[in-house]
C-alpha cells in the first residue's frame, strides 16, 4: 500500500486505519462446526470474502522478496493468478528453484507449489483453464483442459430449468473451448471433451444444439427495460408470459430463476450452522412444527388457529423474522379490543368468534423466498387453496 499510497482512495481513513481494520479482520477470523466456535490461527478461512485478495498480497510479498530482487530470475517470464502461477524454464531443476525460491518466504511453511513440467516438446502441461505446450519453433499451443479430479456434472437435460437455460449453457461450452484452443485441430479435440461431458448429462446431440442456436449477443438492451424475476414452472408457462410480454410491447426481461430441488428439501450443506432462538420460554417457537425457529427469515408463512370453537387458518408473509412478525399476530389476538389492533384479521376473529378467549396458536412454516415477488405468489397460491380468515 505504500508503493501505490498516491493511486489508492483511503475514503478519509489514514494508513494506520487501514492497517488497524486489516488486523482485526486477520486476527479474528472465527467459523462453526458442530454447533463449536473456533478461531482461525493464520489466515482467514475458505469462504471468506478477503480470503482470495489476501492470498494475492501475501504471495506477492514473498516473490517481492525473492524473484523480484534476483536479478537472475528477474529476467524470466512469469505469471501469476491468485495461488496458480506460470513460468518458462529449461529443465525442471530451474523451475524448482525458482518456486522453491518464493515458499522459502513463507515465515510459517505452509506455502507449497506443485509444479507440473513436460516431459517433452510434445506433451501439454495444465495452466488454469487449459493445457500449454511450446512446441520446437518456439511456438505456443494451447487447448481446453478440465481437471481429471472433476466429476462429470453439469446442468443436466432434465432439470427443472428453462430450455434457453440450457442451450446457453451448451453455447458457452463450446464457445470457450474455441476461444482456449490455439488451431482448429486443438478446437476439435477441445470439444470433444465438451461433447463427452454433455452427452454425461442427458444432452444427446449437443453440438447440433450449440449450431442450430449459436447467434451473436443480440438486440441491446433499452435503459428503460426492467428485469422481472419470476419462478420457472414449465416451458409452456414461460412461452405464455414471454408472448405476452412480446404482444404487449412492455419494457420487461423476464429471469426465470429454478425452483426448489428435492436437494433443498431434504439436504442441507451446512447443518450445524442453524440459527437458534436466544428468547427464553418462546411462545413463537412453542407453536412451530418440525424444528423450526422463530429465527428464520423471509417467510411464507402459515398459522393454524386452534381453540374449542373453530379451526380456521391465516395465511400470510413478510420479509422479517417469524419472531417479529408471529408475535405481533400473537398480540393481536391477545388483546383483540385494543384500538391500534381492531382492524387486524387475528383481533377481528378473537374479537368476533372468541371474546375474552386465551388465544391457542400453531406455526407452521410453509416455504421461505427472499425475493418479494416469490413471496407474493406463494401466499397467493396458498391463499387461493386454503381460503383462509
Amino acid at each position: 500500500m505504500v508503493d501505490n499510497l498516491d493511486s489508492l482512495d483511503l475514503l478519509g481513513l489514514q494508513l494506520v486505519d487501514v492497517h488497524e481494520l486489516l488486523d482485526l479482520v486477520l486476527s479474528n477470523s472465527f467459523f462453526t462446526y458442530c454447533n463449536k466456535l473456533y478461531l482461525q490461527l493464520i489466515g482467514l478461512f475458505m469462504g471468506c470474502k478477503p480470503s482470495p485478495i489476501v492470498a494475492i498480497i501475501r504471495v506477492y510479498m514473498f516473490e517481492k522478496r525473492s524473484i523480484f530482487t534476483d536479478a537472475y530470475l528477474l529476467n524470466k517470464p512469469y505469471g501469476r493468478y491468485i495461488d496458480d502461477a506460470f513460468s518458462l524454464a529449461p529443465t525442471l531443476e530451474e523451475a524448482e528453484i525458482m518456486f522453491d525460491s518464493i515458499a522459502q518466504e513463507d515465515p510459517d511453511n505452509l506455502l507449497q507449489w506443485e509444479v507440473d513440467f513436460p516431459q517433452s516438446n510434445n506433451d501439454f502441461i495444465p495452466f488454469l483453464g487449459t493445457q500449454l505446450r511450446v512446441d520446437d519453433e518456439g511456438n505456443l499451443n494451447y487447448k481446453f483442459y478440465r481437471k481429471h479430479q472433476k466429476k462429470n456434472i453439469t446442468l443436466h437435460y432434465k432439470s427443472h430449468h428453462p430450455l434457453k437455460t440450457k442451450i446457453e449453457v451448451i453455447k458457452n461450452f463450446y464457445r470457450t473451448a474455441e476461444k482456449s484452443s490455439s488451431s482448429a485441430e486443438y478446437v476439435e479435440e477441445s470439444s470433444q471433451v465438451i461433447d463427452h461431458l454433455l452427452r454425461c448429462n442427458g444432452y444427446s446431440n449437443p453440438r447440433l444444439i450449440a449450431s442450430i442456436h449459436m447467434r451473436g449477443l443480440g438486440q441491446p438492451r433499452s435503459a428503460t427495460t426492467v428485469n422481472l424475476k419470476l419462478p420457472y414452472i414449465s416451458e409452456h408457462v414461460s412461452k405464455a408470459i414471454l408472448r405476452y410480454i412480446k404482444n404487449n410491447n412492455l419494457p420487461i426481461s423476464v429471469v426465470f430463476t429454478p425452483g426448489r430441488k428435492l436437494r433443498d428439501m431434504l439436504c442441507s450443506s451446512r447443518p450445524y450452522d442453524k440459527p437458534n432462538c436466544n428468547q427464553r420460554n418462546c411462545k413463537i417457537c412453542e407453536g412451530l412444527e418440525n424444528d423450526v425457529t422463530c429465527t428464520t427469515r423471509c417467510p411464507v408463512y402459515l398459522i393454524l388457529i386452534t381453540c374449542l370453537l373453530c379451526q380456521e387458518q391465516y395465511c400470510g408473509e413478510s420479509s422479517r423474522s417469524l419472531h417479529d412478525r408471529l408475535s405481533e399476530h400473537l398480540r393481536y389476538a391477545t388483546k383483540p379490543n385494543n384500538n391500534s389492533y381492531k382492524d387486524e384479521a387475528m383481533a377481528i376473529h378473537y374479537r368476533e368468534k372468541h371474546p375474552g378467549r386465551t388465544p391457542e396458536l400453531s406455526f407452521k412454516l410453509l416455504a421461505t423466498a427472499t425475493n418479494t415477488v416469490n413471496r407474493k405468489i406463494l401466499e397467493a397460491w396458498h391463499i387461493n387453496n386454503i381460503k383462509p380468515i
